[in-house]
């Protein structure tokens, strides 16, 4: 931890600060449930509607590429020493938010601020700490398994009633994250199933995503895939990202992902976009602001209906036939996905 001494997880016995987020679904559930107990928030992300507080609270939210920026500032402006591990943790967290400052949320703030905690912290190349701090995160994503990858870096947005769900996985090579496109594509099929699981009870189908994405970040290239797991998400991303190119996820594959989607439409070359905040949710956010429509209507709509795969697969993770297991080695979390693929891509359980 860089010297930095980890909070309780659950944020229970003390007042909390936010920092880094202030959506409700995005806190810990015993917080969410308690907002009474926020007493500030320090963020680089635009203002949730659903926050709100009965008292007056410290807010500091800036268009900065990353947060801990606004937290050297506050060093700063208070005239507080920082210590040497605390100046290269601030600064490794700059540079994976900011892709080493060359993604388009860089601000000069965060440039500044590199270049200072560098000094303080005795870091001679922060762009070769940036290179090995992304290789290891590229081998340490690859080894999460499909399941963690899809849900790690994981955000749901919802415009003009369409609810949406954005996975990020920042790579230095997308060659491994792409050689299991299609363990990939069926979590996220999984995932829309799953937001609306209740757990013993009938599940709630207006709960669920119409859309979920998963982007593959090249930090080392700046540029992106798409990973396009059915008709709906296909239909939306075609309108988000026009002229861009679609191809085969995984070479090999067998057969796509669901009905209304073709094998040479799951895989989407968005190119040069590579931030969730400033470009993929825009893109996606206006196409469905634009009158979108589909073969399919938004889940929350009284008459939506499943097709033939969504609801086969509904009653495979309604029965617990796919259910998410700690592996052996207790690394990574497993499925058995075998019957949920046969109902996804055969049709047949």
């Amino acid at each position: 931890t860089a010297g930095a001494g980890l909070p309780d997880e659950n944020g229970e016995k003390r007042n909390v600060c936010l920092v880094d987020h202030n959506e409700p679904k995005q806190m810990v559930p015993s917080l969410a449930s308690d907002m009474g107990r926020i007493i500030g928030c320090i963020d680089h992300h635009a203002l949730s509607e659903g926050f709100a507080s009965s008292k007056p609270l410290l807010i500091d939210i800036r268009p900065w590429g990353s947060m801990s920026t606004i937290i050297t500032h506050l060093y700063i402006r208070l005239s507080s020493p920082i210590s040497k591990s605390i100046a290269r943790l601030l600064m490794c967290a700059i540079l994976s938010d900011t892709l080493a400052l060359r993604s388009v949320t860089t601000t000069d703030a965060d440039r500044f601020a590199v270049a200072m905690l560098a000094k303080l912290g005795e870091i001679e190349s922060p762009d070769t700490v940036a290179k090995q701090m992304f290789k290891n995160k590229t081998r340490w994503i690859c080894n999460l398994g499909p399941y963690a990858m899809v849900r790690g870096d994981q955000k749901d947005f919802t415009v003009e009633g369409w609810k949406m769900g954005i996975a990020v996985l920042e790579v230095t090579d997308t060659t491994p994250v792409l050689a299991i496109a299609d363990k990939l594509l069926l979590e996220l099929r999984i995932l829309k199933k799953e937001k609306g699981d209740r757990r013993g009870k009938e599940n709630d189908v207006t709960a669920q995503l119409d859309f979920a994405f998963l982007f593959v970040v090249d930090v080392v290239k700046q540029c992106s895939v798409l990973l396009v797991c059915g008709g709906r998400e296909y239909a939306l991303a075609s309108k988000a990202f026009p002229g861009c190119e679609f191809h085969v996820a995984k070479e090999g594959m067998g057969k796509a992902p669901g009905t209304t989607i073709a094998l040479n439409q799951t895989l989407c070359d968005v190119g040069s976009l590579v931030s969730r905040k400033a470009q993929f949710v825009p893109a996606l956010s206006q196409a469905l602001a634009s009158n979108f429509t589909c073969h399919r209507t938004r889940v929350t709509d009284p008459s939506y209906k499943q097709g033939t795969s969504g609801a086969l697969l509904d009653r495979v993770l309604s029965n617990r036939q796919a259910e998410v297991r700690v592996s052996l080695d207790g690394q990574q979390l497993e499925r058995d996905v075998r019957v949920a693929e046969s109902a996804l891509y055969d049709q047949k359980w």
